[in-house]
């Protein structure tokens, strides 16, 4: 399969980017690109994204790149997983955590322009009670800020902050039996992160060490979070330290497993509802990802 067509697929509700911005860069993109030949679709839906986006795969497009944030990617992954098709990503959207982790600008313009002389490389993804999940996933305090988030009408960052501060003060924490590769683990998280991929976006590294080619999953443990030590573990997720506090414990596992009636979970910042039993699988090499870095760990 040679570079020649890519279909550049836009999410025009994503994020806090108006559509005629994002119009306006791809055609000028397409206009100026030589290398390859570049058909534009502005997603009108899910279904519309999902249809064009197997349309590709049977055409053996090069790759789908997405204009968009971590749901749209999540849904064209989805489509994308197993095929010779690659996906390619176009940040747009309020926390961007994969597109980050894979290297791409947060300037429409640069990341662009990054997809051209981007490399293929050929990455793990996870199943969460039988979803697709490339970036993280988790329960407690994240899902409940997701469900939350979800229900704004104003994105970005600034809202995404106002709804953790309101979550942070009611939240309380409960136990838990987790079950990672056949081990139980007891603990009472404050949130619990399952990551393929090192943040849940925004530069938030809940696991800085986590790794989209290494077959496993990042179990991320925080506990004992508070008034007190809220502000530190903040600080420590946005400089990539937060593996160094006491109040972090993370674990390696290909396969978790838990029992707990109404657990509110998420899937790529995605909020999926409740659910009695939560299941997570490692699915090693499944995806092909364009990104700017020589080697993407």
């Amino acid at each position: 399969m040679t570079l020649t067509r890519i279909l550049l697929l836009i999410n025009p509700h994503s994020g806090t980017h108006q559509r005629d911005e994002l119009i306006a860069a791809a055609n000028d993109w397409k206009e100026s690109t030589s290398l390859c030949d570049i058909d534009i679709v502005e997603a009108t839906s899910i279904e519309d994204s999902i249809a064009a986006t197997k349309k590709a795969i049977d055409e053996k497009y090069y790759a789908v790149v997405i204009m968009g944030g971590d749901g749209t990617v999540n849904t064209i992954g989805a489509t994308l997983c197993g095929s010779d098709t690659a996906l390619g990503i176009v940040p747009t959207g309020s926390g961007n955590g994969v597109a980050r982790h894979i290297g791409m600008s947060m300037t429409i313009k640069k990341a662009l322009e990054q997809i051209i002389m981007s490399r293929i490389h050929t990455v793990d993804t996870m199943i969460v009670n039988g979803h697709f999940c490339m970036g993280v996933a988790g329960t407690g305090f994240e899902a409940v800020v997701a469900d939350s988030f979800a229900q704004r009408q104003k994105r970005g960052l600034m809202t995404y902050s106002t709804v953790a501060l309101a979550e942070f003060m009611k939240y309380r924490s409960t136990p838990l039996d987790i079950e990672i590769d056949g081990n139980i683990k007891s603990c009472t998280p404050f949130t619990l992160s399952f990551a393929n991929s090192s943040q849940w976006g925004n530069d938030f590294k809940i696991a800085p060490r986590a790794g989209m080619t290494t077959g496993t999953i990042k179990v991320v443990i925080l506990s004992d979070i508070d008034q007190i030590t809220v502000m530190p573990c903040v600080a420590a997720l946005l400089s990539g330290n937060i593996q160094t506090m006491p109040q972090c414990e993370t674990l390696d596992a290909k396969h978790i497993h838990i029992e707990k009636k109404g657990m509110m979970y998420h899937i790529d910042g995605e909020y999926m509802g409740e659910c009695d039993t939560l299941d997570v699988e490692i699915q090693p090499s499944s995806l092909r990802v364009l990104s700017p870095l020589k080697r993407l760990k």
